[in-house]
């Protein structure tokens, strides 16, 4: 059985990263309906992420990507010309993943996105060409420093988030369970970042095995937390969260949010009560916000389920539709020309994606590192839905807000 990869797609990278380490846009737009179909030579871009292989990505991407794409050609495309997605499997295989950034060059595409643990092996090659990563968050050393990566969102912000979840919650107790990878105290480290503003330690470290499937002696090692962070992919997160419910352990679990869906909290029953979700943009589920009305419209449109829609899908979606605005200005739409506007931008405020300045990076782990927002949501699963804490206002990982 392949595993599911969802917050682990880029761990390995992100824990690789930290040890390595040791003018304004207007908000979305409307998507009105164009009678005009898109007949000019097509812009290519690219998702790239695991579907098939020892481990499954994050496949949402790739189907909101689709979505964006599609509403905006019925909308009239881009000056006339098409968006065509192309969907490159790297079946888990960083060789793969560099085969797919030789695509993208050969093909002059536009930019890339998706989630893939093999960014050292794409990025280099991409940069190379200057095409642009958009949108996916950092999954390895190289994405977090090339000034072709362009995230949104961070894994390394989403994990001291959880820290801020911990202190907001009033937790005194906190602990982190994490993948027993050689970096794992460095990760122990990043959501130490987000307890620092509210005067609070980790009180105990617990590391899983990658390959373990029953997690009860792990879950027995977090009695007495009254908060763990949890750091480890979608299907180890479902087993630990019931085995601590089994036990007993009433303790707030925080996790990164990124590849929770509807599905993933059905799937957690009435133990996923208490599990507090951090973002870094409003929550998915939220459609009371119009720009994730529009997203959940535009997805139901393309044939895609509701609940298999992700916050990364959400961004996904989100950044096609601003590249997608910003190239009908471009002198020429290449990557090129796409990164020095992306870079000129200044702050951008396109909902739902959280406000960034790409010439502004703000250091965590390194000075320059690509970093552009450290604010997160905080949201909690409460009866089967997840509900929005402290009226979706935003918290400062750094201690800021």
């Amino acid at each position: 059985m392949r595993k599911k990869l969802g917050l682990g797609a880029g761990l390995a990278g992100a824990l690789a990263l930290t040890l390595a380490a040791c003018g304004s846009s207007g908000s979305s737009g409307s998507g009105a309906a164009s009678s005009s179909k898109p007949t000019g030579e097509p812009i290519r871009i690219m998702t790239i992420t695991a579907l098939s292989g020892p481990s499954v990505g994050n496949t949402w991407i790739p189907a909101a990507t689709k979505a964006a794409a599609k509403a905006i050609n019925d909308a009239g495309g881009v000056n006339g010309r098409p968006i065509e997605v192309t969907v490159c499997d790297d079946q888990f295989d960083p060789n793969k993943a560099a085969a797919c950034a030789t695509q993208a060059v050969a093909g002059k595409y536009l930019f890339v996105t998706g989630s893939s643990g093999f960014g050292d092996r794409f990025m280099p090659i991409l940069e190379q060409a200057k095409i642009p990563v958009v949108g996916a968050q950092p999954n390895s050393a190289s994405e977090l420093k090339s000034p072709y990566s362009f995230p949104f969102t961070s894994t390394l912000v989403q994990i001291a988030g959880g820290g801020t979840a911990c202190g907001k919650q009033g937790k005194t107790k906190p602990a982190s369970a994490v993948l027993d990878l050689a970096a794992a105290k460095a990760l122990a480290g990043i959501f130490a970042l987000g307890l620092k503003p509210f005067d609070l330690t980790v009180t105990k470290n617990v590391t899983i095995a990658p390959t373990a499937t029953d997690l009860s002696t792990y879950a027995a090692n977090l009695s007495g937390a009254d908060c763990v962070e949890v750091v480890v992919g979608s299907a180890q997160f479902d087993r630990l969260t019931q085995a601590m419910r089994q036990a007993d352990n009433g303790a707030v679990i925080a996790y990164g949010s990124a590849d929770v869906s509807q599905q993933t909290i059905d799937s957690l029953g009435s133990a996923g009560d208490h599990v507090v979700l951090v973002a870094q943009q409003v929550p998915v589920s939220d459609t009371s916000v119009p720009s994730v009305k529009r997203f959940h419209d535009e997805a139901r449109a393309a044939g895609v389920d509701d609940r298999t829609l992700t916050d990364d899908s959400m961004i996904a979606w989100a950044a096609t539709h601003y590249v997608a605005e910003l190239a009908k200005s471009l002198p020429s739409i290449d990557g090129a020309s796409l990164a020095v506007a992306l870079n000129k931008a200044g702050t951008i405020n396109y909902d739902p994606l959280p406000k960034v300045d790409f010439s502004k990076p703000i250091t965590m782990v390194f000075p320059g590192n690509r970093v552009f927002n450290t604010s997160v949501f905080l949201s909690e699963i409460r009866g089967g839905k997840r509900v929005p804490l402290y009226g979706n206002q935003q918290f400062s990982v750094l201690g800021s807000s």
